[in-house]
């Protein structure tokens, strides 16, 4: 499981966000492949309406047997939701991240 700590940009087309709003996010991605795991991520955030990775800020490999038990929830949603769809992104609100 990677973990990309990354700035993003909203499009045109993103539903919450006005063109152009750049926000820190954390993007979860079921892949041990740096590569692979990134192009996913790239992907992903495209398809949900987010126009361009600005800045990747750190990446952080998670092993296959990580204990999550002290991750927050939405920390554990994210990983569950990686698991299960193979990408999963957590957005904070600008000024936040």
């Amino acid at each position: 499981m990677h973990c990309f700590r990354l700035s993003i940009t909203a499009g045109e087309k993103h539903r919450s966000f006005p063109p152009g709003t750049e926000v820190d996010a954390i993007c979860l991605v079921d892949s041990a492949d740096s590569d692979v795991a990134m192009r996913k991520a790239v992907d992903r955030l495209m398809g949900l309406g987010w126009s361009a990775v600005a800045n990747v800020k750190s990446t952080l490999v998670l092993p296959p047997d990580t204990d999550i038990s002290s991750y927050s929830d939405v920390l554990k949603q994210a990983h569950a939701d990686a698991k299960r769809l193979g990408v999963s992104l957590i957005v904070y609100p600008p000024g936040e991240g």
